[in-house]
């Protein structure tokens, strides 16, 4: 790299052919050395590892899948350099990213910094630019101090990821966000620079992501705060997220009982109208990046995104844990 900045990156990959050499190719335009560059083959069963090899980076092999949580952590112990940056295998870098990455952490008080998804996803089902697009908006409005770290484009300093413990794979699905909490606990710092971008390849399905919100996001965050780790009504559950689910299940609660009570039409267009209302800046990014069609699908999207991160807060937030529970006890035996 240009930078004096002494940086490696770690790149988890299980099943990762169709999107991680295009991964590669972006971190080496971007100045990445092909030796300072770690693939976490998580237990592939394609041509991951071929690619890897190809491109002259080093490799490192779990012969099962062990999750990216483990990958990660499995990553960080092979490579010996002041910054980790953690990329994920469906991800390309900007060209100017590492240059932006490295900058930061010139200066000392930097602990870690974080990116953004870029606005662009060519050839992607609009599900997926709906998402994309999302995540893009969240992290554009939120440059300067961040609250967590998040591992499509993060970086740490190598001694504190390692102070603070590293990935849990217990928080599995959040355990960058987790991981966050616990940095800051440690003292560090977590900037989140919006300029610093990639495009994010994955192809969402509305059950994908559907149940990620549900299972992978919502639930855990919840136990996040049935736990005292952070405050309910901050970040994702912030009083316009909420209002925004209660919108929303204003609008279905009014349409299940339309044939049975006279003020069901009125409170379903009250709540479609509040939805829309609290969203309005969100739609108008969408509508602007890509136009009617993208729109006509973000708006049900995104109103189906609330009502299941909604179901899971619940689940996560008064359900027993049971199935961590079990986790815990097998880890003791």
């Amino acid at each position: 790299m240009s930078s004096p900045v002494d940086m490696d990156v770690v790149v988890p990959a299980h099943n990762a052919e169709a999107t991680l050499a295009v991964c590669l190719d972006a971190l080496l335009n971007a100045g990445a050395l092909q030796e300072r560059i770690v693939v976490v083959d998580d237990g592939s069963t394609d041509a991951t590892g071929d690619i890897a090899r190809r491109h002259g980076v080093r490799i490192v092999r779990n012969e099962t899948a062990l999750r990216p949580a483990r990958a990660r952590n499995r990553g960080v112990e092979e490579v010996g350099g002041d910054i980790v940056l953690f990329v994920d295998a469906d991800v390309v870098l900007a060209r100017d990213a590492l240059a932006r990455i490295a900058r930061h952490f010139e200066d000392p008080s930097a602990t870690a910094v974080i990116g953004s998804y870029d606005a662009a996803v060519p050839d992607r089902p609009r599900v997926s630019r709906y998402r994309n697009l999302l995540h893009h908006y969240v992290h554009q409005k939120s440059p300067g101090q961040a609250e967590t770290f998040w591992t499509g484009i993060g970086a740490v300093r190598r001694d504190m990821f390692l102070a603070a413990g590293g990935f849990d794979p217990d928080w599995e699905s959040i355990e960058d966000v987790e991981f966050g909490l616990r940095l800051r606990k440690c003292g560090g710092h977590i900037r989140l620079d919006p300029a610093i971008r990639g495009m994010h390849l994955k192809i969402w399905t509305l059950m994908s992501f559907l149940r990620t919100d549900f299972r992978g996001r919502a639930i855990p965050w919840a136990r996040l705060i049935r736990e005292g780790r952070i405050k309910a009504g901050t970040l994702n559950t912030a009083r316009s997220h909420r209002m925004s689910a209660l919108s929303v299940l204003a609008v279905v609660g009014g349409l299940a009982f339309l044939p049975v009570w006279p003020l069901a039409a009125p409170m379903a267009v009250a709540g479609a109208g509040a939805f829309v209302a609290l969203n309005a800046g969100f739609f108008g990014f969408v509508g602007r990046t890509g136009g009617a069609s993208l729109l006509a699908v973000a708006i049900p999207c995104h109103a189906a995104h609330y009502l299941s991160a909604l179901a899971g807060y619940i689940v996560g937030r008064y359900a027993p844990d049971v199935g961590r529970a079990r986790r815990r006890a097998a880890r003791a035996s």
